[in-house]
């Protein structure tokens, strides 16, 4: 069994057009975009004006907005399932083995190889 966690690949394929990324986000004044994406102001004045945005742009704002922020929500309580599940699951594997190994060592303690099988110690 493996567990796998959220990845790379669980990034969004589709995303939210410029306009809406920014109306979700409260319009937050220009300056204030450039800053966080590390863009000049200059610029998000043209993607505004464009109404459109490079995807890394929009990818990096997204999870800023409900959906981006759903979406962590999402996939953490997804992971955290997942793990109690891969944990409990070791757990019972463990308790198996324990048993099968302590059934193992019976065997050797009782004197001739096939008396445990035969079930009256007697060989």
């Amino acid at each position: 069994m493996k567990l796998n966690l959220y990845s790379i690949d669980h990034a969004p394929r589709a995303l939210p057009i410029w306009e809406t990324i920014l109306e979700d986000l409260g319009r937050p004044p220009p300056h204030r975009v450039a800053r966080v994406l590390g863009v000049g102001l200059s610029t998000v004045y043209r993607w505004n004006k464009a109404r459109s945005a490079p995807r890394s742009a929009c990818l990096a704002l997204y999870w800023l907005t409900r959906w981006g922020r759903s979406a962590v929500h999402c996939a953490a309580v997804n992971d955290a399932t997942a793990a109690v599940g891969y944990v409990n699951a070791l757990r019972r594997e463990n308790g198996e083995l324990r048993a099968q190994l302590a059934h193992v060592l019976a065997l050797s303690d009782s004197g001739a190889a096939n008396a445990p099988l035969l079930g009256d110690g007697r060989g």
